[in-house]
């Protein structure tokens, strides 16, 4: 069989095998973007430094720092909704309202974005002491 036959002969069933096989690699790398992705295609992220927020109530008006500032938290989700959270849209704090003496230990709470479930916090416990400000406020003009 000679090169001409080969490339002449059936050309039809060969544009077809040509253009299936096409639309196959195509299909396969369009979805081999969400098996790779950004590392977050198995369901779970972790978001590192998110900011400790101070929950105290309405009278109390005294000052708190808390070691770490910062939390990592973990969430798990669907791949596309992980990818759009950001850090800023996760929220961690401790409740400081029934607050005794200081320093304490304190466990740390998040609330996840919707569609998004808390898997797990690194560090689960604060340390949170009470700032005593030597200089008070006058109120005399």
């Amino acid at each position: 069989m000679n090169w001409r036959s080969l490339i002449l002969e059936h050309r039809g069933q060969k544009l077809f095998a040509l253009g299936l096989a096409v639309l196959i690699w195509l299909t396969v790398r369009s979805t081999e973007g969400i098996r790779i992705g950004d590392g977050s295609t198995d369901g779970r992220q972790v978001f590192p430094n998110v900011p400790i927020v101070v929950l105290t109530s309405a009278a109390d008006l005294g000052r708190y720092a808390v070691s770490p500032e910062f939390v990592n938290v973990e969430l798990s989700g669907d791949p596309d909704v992980l990818r759009r959270v950001s850090a800023q849209s996760v929220e961690a704090y401790v409740n400081l309202v029934d607050l005794g003496s200081t320093p304490q230990m304190i466990a740390i709470h998040a609330n996840p974005p919707d569609g998004t479930t808390l898997v797990a916090l690194d560090p689960t416990r604060v340390r949170v002491d009470r700032i005593v400000e030597t200089n008070s406020p006058s109120l005399s003009p």
